[in-house]
């Protein structure tokens, strides 16, 4: 028999697939992220599609940006208001994306007004990835923020991955297109989480 996949499991698609996909909720999604940051703002911006969407809405702002990503330090790079820091590390020849002990210990450097975390897997549980060395980064990430704004479709919402990232208790903001179930909705509650809908 073949392998079967979870339902609960959060797909896989490689960069090029999700910077294709669901383009007009990835749209609004980093319309209302782009709200939350304030003009002279740090930002670390993590490796997601969606994080990237964010990015050319900021244009208008004087932002310090920090980045693992080539994709989205080359779009910073045309943000003429921003100041662009690429972390070190081992590159991710497909994804473009440093990853590594290097790459933590940098970030553990820094302390940020806000995180743009873009979400792979996120349930009561807390937030989750498919692989152990972006979920390294990313917890690392998490940890340097004041603000931590998790950025998801309603695809992404009750799906779980192999590696667990952080507890909702370490975000602060999770911006979605359509309302989770009330369930859900009660363990952002209990975990100080702020819900903001783009459908709304």
């Amino acid at each position: 028999g073949g392998a079967v996949i979870n339902s609960r499991d959060a797909l896989i698609f490689d960069y090029s697939q999700r910077s294709e996909t669901l383009n007009p909720d990835k749209e609004n999604i980093a319309r209302k992220a782009a709200e939350i940051i304030k003009d002279n703002a740090s930002v670390i911006f993590d490796a997601s599609t969606t994080v990237e969407a964010v990015i050319p809405k900021l244009a208008d702002k004087n932002i310090l940006a920090i980045t693992n990503s080539l994709t989205n330090a080359n779009r910073l790079a045309k943000n003429k208001k921003a100041d662009v820091k690429l972390l070190r590390g081992m590159l991710h020849k497909e994804q473009l994306f440093l990853f590594g002990s290097e790459t933590i210990q940098k970030i553990a450097d820094y302390h940020v007004d806000y995180v743009l975390l873009g979400i792979f897997a996120i349930s009561d549980k807390g937030v989750f990835i498919h692989t152990e060395e972006e979920g390294l980064v990313k917890r690392q990430m998490v940890m340097q923020g004041k603000k931590v704004i998790a950025l998801a479709d309603n695809t992404k919402i009750n799906t779980t991955g192999f590696f667990k990232v952080c507890d909702l208790a370490l975000i602060d903001y999770l911006i979605t297109n359509i309302p989770p179930d009330d369930s859900f909705i009660q363990a952002l509650r209990e975990n100080d989480v702020e819900l903001i809908l783009t459908s709304v």
